[in-house]
């Protein structure tokens, strides 16, 4: 016999018809919460107002003063605005509905869209960064008009700082929601829009170091180098940000377990049943931002009746959703098989 998660209950899944039902899926608390707040939307408001703003002002500033340190900050920042833009793109589309092709919903596209951000920063910043290094290097140039660069620094850390703010500022309410600390949240988080977010404002602010370093050596210290040099290091530091947000999305395109020690509590709310008997396997999946999809295979107790089971399996359904607030979805399968192989009769 086989249970299904459907609408508020766990139920046996019984051929009484030929006709076959269309049920909406469920989401998880955590993820309509998170619909509900708005913040991922604001967050990428004021991130991608201050890189448009930005990258205009060192693009600009790169042209007068000819440095490569501010024109690869300028690639820096028109990445991250195409970056912000397809995070948007994956908020609207992962909200559509449910179809007949995807039963389960859009909001895995959140994963494919901002992989496709992460490798487009790669693509367009550190690309283009290192080719800017490498064309100076080669030909050379100079950097003049220093007062004007320093200018444009100071505002772009400015509007960076305050987009950083910003996403610190959800990151750490997120992580309070979650009891964890805000490194660790960010770490592990589902939802790749905030991770983004930050983890962008954070290679920003590097990336605006690394400029000031390489003009500061070029004009106080005479390394006529220094300037291509930092254009590099942007560069490179482009293409370590991209990998570094597309690993974990790449794990998540796959089919990421949730965290050993939440499905340790999966566990442990199935074993606490009295009507199931041995747990024989358990997988609990991301399909979705803050959304997991858990399917059990257990050998029931002997002697439950099938309202009984039902009844349990419903009760196991309410504990798994109140005490991980992430699962969206709950399939269990009452199987007569046991883990050492053999069959017992089953109800």
């Amino acid at each position: 016999m086989q249970a299904e998660s459907e609408g508020g209950s766990t139920r046996s899944r019984v051929d009484r018809s030929p006709t076959r039902g269309t049920i909406s899926p469920r989401h998880s608390s955590a993820a309509l919460r998170a619909a509900d707040s708005r913040r991922n939307e604001r967050s990428i408001a004021v991130a991608l107002l201050a890189n448009l703003l930005v990258a205009a002002a060192k693009l600009g500033a790169g042209l007068i003063t000819g440095s490569a340190a501010l024109l690869a900050e300028a690639a820096h920042s028109a990445a991250d605005s195409v970056n912000e833009v397809l995070l948007g793109v994956s908020l609207r589309h992962g909200r559509r509905p449910a179809d007949a092709r995807h039963p389960f919903g859009h909001g895995g596209e959140r994963f494919l869209w901002a992989f496709v951000a992460a490798i487009s920063s790669f693509l367009i910043g550190g690309g283009v960064s290192i080719a800017l290094a490498i064309r100076e290097l080669l030909a050379g140039a100079a950097v003049e008009r220093y007062l004007v660069a320093w200018i444009v620094l100071a505002v772009a850390f400015a509007a960076d700082g305050i987009s950083l703010l910003q996403g610190l500022t959800q990151a750490r309410r997120e992580a309070a929601q979650w009891g964890e600390s805000t490194a660790s949240f960010l770490r592990q988080t589902s939802d790749p829009t905030l991770r983004a977010i930050v983890v962008e404002d954070v290679a920003a602010l590097i990336g605006l170091a690394l400029a000031a370093a390489g003009l500061l050596l070029h004009q106080f210290a005479g390394l006529a180098n220094a300037d291509a040099i930092a254009a590099l290091l942007i560069g490179l530091l482009l293409a370590a940000t991209a990998f570094g947000l597309a690993r974990p999305l790449a794990d998540l395109l796959i089919g990421r377990s949730m965290p050993p020690a939440r499905l340790a509590r999966v566990h442990a709310i199935l074993e606490r049943s009295p009507s199931i008997d041995e747990i024989l396997s358990v997988q609990a999946v991301y399909g979705a931002p803050q959304e997991v999809i858990v399917a059990a295979k257990v050998h029931p107790a002997p002697g439950r009746t099938a309202d009984e089971l039902a009844s349990a399996l419903d009760d196991i359904d309410r504990a798994l959703r109140r005490e991980l607030p992430e699962i969206a979805e709950v399939f269990i399968d009452l199987t007569s098989h046991r883990a050492r192989g053999g069959l017992d009769d089953a109800p």
